[in-house]
């Protein structure tokens, strides 16, 4: 895990914008093997490989920093959040959140969802929707669905979503503005402001996307670091002890 707090505060460093501050990351303990498997048969599914890993390394994540606007202003900005192993299923909300999608017309990519799908909460996406990881057709993917009953699909893995969420800063609205979903006005502000390498306007359409950059230029999240042992953990902890 030291490894992974490293990168999450490298990207959000003052080396790349002094005006960076509050960098904040929530340490958790980990989930141990009895209460993954509790909730793979409490939810009748089999977490992909990459997100067993990520949960026996920490009950979720959650890192935020603030901007400083001016000498007398500072706002948070920055938030890459997962929720922990028992905030990730199918909550209330997010259920009629789906039930009103099923009844919108869209001609944009959505997930099929059938009996045998799951969709359980990943995170909220602030004012946005949620972030929903889902299972449907033998495999899992994640995906936005928006309080407007738009589906907006993010990537095929936990880990390249997290990757995403790290090569966006957190900033807020990323995940809808990566889905080729409008961006609300203020958040397009923030990312001229902080990261205008990842907006591009397309002299084509008015529709805000976010140009992926190639493989060399992602920050690459290797699915190792999710591997750290129960019993590492504890060893560190007695050790701060």
């Amino acid at each position: 895990m030291p490894s992974l707090f490293y990168k999450m505060r490298h990207v959000t460093s003052k080396e790349s914008d002094p005006r960076i501050c509050n960098v904040k990351v929530e340490h958790k303990a980990p989930c141990d093997r009895v209460a993954i498997s509790t909730w793979e048969q409490r939810h009748s599914a089999v977490l992909p490989e990459d997100l067993r890993n990520f949960y026996a390394s920490t009950d979720g994540f959650n890192l935020t920093w603030h901007y400083k606007y001016s000498a007398d202003e500072i706002l948070p900005v920055g938030s890459i959040r997962v929720n922990t192993l028992n905030e990730l299923y199918l909550s209330p909300a997010l259920k009629d959140l789906l039930d009103f999608a099923l009844t919108r017309p869209t001609s944009g990519p959505r997930p099929v969802l059938n009996t045998k799908s799951k969709v359980f909460e990943l995170d909220t996406c602030r004012t946005i929707g949620k972030v929903c990881l889902v299972f449907t057709g033998g495999s899992w993917s994640v995906w936005l669905a928006t309080r407007e009953g738009s589906w907006g699909w993010l990537a095929d893995s936990f880990t390249h979503y997290f990757r995403m969420a790290l090569v966006h800063l957190g900033l807020p609205g990323w995940q809808a503005a990566f889905a080729h979903l409008p961006l609300i006005p203020w958040a397009e502000q923030l990312f001229l402001l902080l990261a205008p390498h990842l907006l591009e306007k397309s002299e084509a359409e008015s529709t805000n996307i976010i140009a992926v950059p190639s493989e060399t230029g992602l920050n690459h999240i290797d699915p190792n670091i999710f591997k750290t042992s129960v019993r590492q953990y504890k060893n560190s902890t007695r050790q701060t002890n």
